[in-house]
């Protein structure tokens, strides 16, 4: 099923598309509904599609030593999925899989590559997407080296907050705790742990759902950081 212009005109990478070259490369995409732990593509895998997360959450992964996947990025929506190896035409070095049910955007590499290299205005619109995706990773990295797995997941809840100043707030956590450790840099169960720390704040957990107390309380706790 094709997706249609006006989704494809809706995704920030393509924000520089004319209509002429919207169609062409609808007719090159598909709208594909998945379902949780769908492969989009394996480590080493040569990406001959370019995948747009549009709803859904999905995961990045890294095989280790032992042949398991490690989980290495939690990807949230509208996010192009494997990019780099997408435009450069080579194999992944990471792997992709859903974590829940999703709509994802399949795009063919080789003619989106063909369109880049006769319309520049669209590499531009990419290079904006990998610029903002690497600065991204910068304050991400730099979260991990100045603030504690507890700030970080003060920071991460606060960002699941519909409305920052009402208190309570109540909210389902996206995905499993599980993931949310990947996310966070931590194991499992240091997650628990830093959960109770954060009961100190009024932030109680059951299961999937979340209540905070004090919006400000939990705000001061993550440390108001600019980071």
């Amino acid at each position: 099923m094709e997706p249609g212009v006006e989704a494809l005109q809706g995704l920030p990478i393509l924000a520089n598309c004319t209509p002429a070259m919207l169609a062409r490369l609808n007719a090159v995409s598909d709208l594909a509904r998945l379902g949780p732990d769908e492969i989009l593509f394996r480590q080493g895998d040569q990406v001959n599609e370019l995948n747009i997360l549009i709803s859904g959450h999905a995961v990045t992964t890294r095989l280790q030593p032992n042949g398991d996947d490690a989980v290495v990025d939690i990807i949230e929506p509208i996010t192009p999925i494997g990019l780099p190896a997408a435009l450069l035409g080579g194999a992944s070095p990471i792997g992709s899989r859903t974590v829940t049910s999703a709509r994802v955007i399949v795009i063919e590499a080789a003619e989106l590559r063909s369109i880049i290299r006769r319309f520049p205005p669209l590499a531009s619109s990419i290079l904006d997407h990998a610029l903002i995706k690497l600065q991204n990773q910068t304050l991400e990295n730099a979260r991990l080296k100045l603030q504690t797995a507890t700030q970080r997941l003060a920071e991460y809840l606060l960002s699941l907050t519909k409305e920052s100043d009402v208190s309570p707030a109540r909210f389902v956590l996206p995905f499993e705790k599980r993931l949310l450790a990947a996310k966070l840099g931590c194991s499992q169960e240091n997650l628990s742990r830093i959960f109770g720390t954060l009961r100190s704040v009024g932030v109680t957990t059951r299961d999937k759902v979340v209540v905070v107390r004090s919006i400000a309380a939990l705000r001061e706790y993550a440390g108001a950081t600019d980071i």
